[in-house]
């Protein structure tokens, strides 16, 4: 039975100036954080032996942040021991865990490697070292490329790395450049994401009145797509619209959302999905921990729906942000799919809602074909090249 499971680490050593996922720098709290992380573990698992979440066949545990790396190594390894044998997670399983260049070692990673995790996903971000400090990263290349080495030194073979494009000062053949370094360390994954100023963010006090004059739309579409070519020339795949990998080495667990999967959510500001309920975590370290130890189970069971009576929310520690109908999953479908080269499956869509696609759609499929933005290859559609640039627009014509 496939299983996936989110743990937000939310401590980081600074929080960078773009950056808009929920973190602290205080992590006087880090011990009991995680000690309540392990109830959580132990009180998902339970609930998932007695209800059963949705099955796809795949087992995934991703730890994210945050910055996973930036605490003692023995707090994440004993949080996944907990997570893997109360879940009886498989052995072939995918088990990620998020790092940065500045606060990984290779006694980390070796530490990591032996409590079972097999992946990484490094935030490089960028090898020029003046795009770096535009970002306010703590790391400079020559320390994201020793940092590469030590994880392949510690036995990691499937490492993903991520980089952000769209940045003021950064050139296409500066990105160029700076995937070639990675790939030829032995690169299976690559993520690339465009920069969004995220409201609340020293970034949007600095670049909300100036990114597209530093930053065309125009140029940062270009760059998009060269480095999309780029990796396909390398003998990566394009499987979605942010990432690319070698053949076999996709992300299961970021795959599992765009199927629409159920996924559990451990710690601060997680989201979960399950029995047709997306949840959230409050985002609040010390709620967090004083929540967890006077956790009622009933309480969430009815939050996901299991119990008779239905609450939105679960003081100080989850919420409700929506309860999913056939007609909520059915509109969500091409929203997620849309996300992946493969795109809308038909057949896969009518088995789900008995209901044919191209009924059900007929006026959005066929606008959005007339514009360039949508192709139908029979079985499957997809964006197009040019769709690529206006998916959003897209994807919101489906809901």
């Amino acid at each position: 039975m496939g299983r996936h499971i989110y743990v937000h680490n939310p401590f980081c050593v600074r929080k960078c100036p773009y950056c808009g996922f929920f973190s602290v720098t205080d992590k006087t709290l880090a011990k009991d954080y995680y000690t309540q992380a392990m109830a959580e573990a132990l009180l998902w698992a339970e609930l998932d032996k007695e209800n059963k979440s949705s099955d796809d066949g795949i087992d995934t545990v991703y730890f994210g942040g945050g910055t996973p790396s930036c605490v003692p190594e023995n707090l994440i390894c004993s949080l996944l021991e907990t997570v893997t044998e109360s879940f009886g997670i498989g052995k072939d399983a995918e088990i990620t865990l998020e790092v940065n260049p500045a606060s990984f070692t290779l006694e980390k990673g070796q530490s990591y490697i032996a409590s079972g995790f097999n992946r990484l996903s490094m935030g490089i971000q960028s090898l020029d070292d003046n795009v770096l400090k535009t970002l306010g990263r703590l790391h400079d290349s020559k320390g994201a490329l020793e940092a590469l080495d030590m994880a392949f030194s510690a036995g990691f073979g499937n490492i993903s790395a991520d980089f952000m494009t769209g940045v003021p000062g950064q050139t296409s053949g500066g990105i160029l450049t700076d995937l070639q370094k990675v790939l030829d360390k032995g690169v299976k994954h690559i993520s690339t994401y465009s920069l969004m100023i995220e409201e609340d963010t020293p970034f949007q006090t600095r670049y909300k009145d100036t990114i597209e004059d530093l930053v065309p739309p125009d140029t940062e579409r270009r760059m998009y797509h060269e480095v999309r070519r780029f990796l396909t020339e390398k003998g990566m795949i394009p499987y979605e619209i942010s990432n690319s990998c070698m053949p076999g080495f996709e992300s299961r667990h970021n795959t599992s959302y765009w199927n629409g999967s159920d996924y559990y959510a451990i710690g601060a500001g997680a989201h979960g999905y399950i029995n047709s309920v997306r949840f959230g975590h409050y985002e609040d370290v010390s709620s967090y921990i004083s929540s967890m130890k006077r956790i009622n189970k009933e309480e969430v069971l009815s939050l996901l729906g299991f119990g008779g009576k239905t609450i939105d929310k679960v003081e100080g520690l989850l919420y409700c942000e929506e309860r999913l109908g056939l007609e909520d999953k059915m509109k969500e479908y091409p929203f997620l799919k849309l996300r992946t080269t493969r795109g809308i499956n038909k057949a896969e869509f009518e088995e789900r809602f008995g209901k044919r696609f191209e009924e059900v759609y007929k006026d959005e499929l066929r606008s959005n074909i007339e514009r360039g933005y949508l192709k139908d290859e029979g079985q499957f559609v997809s964006l197009t090249e040019q769709g690529l640039d206006f998916a959003n627009l897209v994807m919101e014509d489906f809901l």
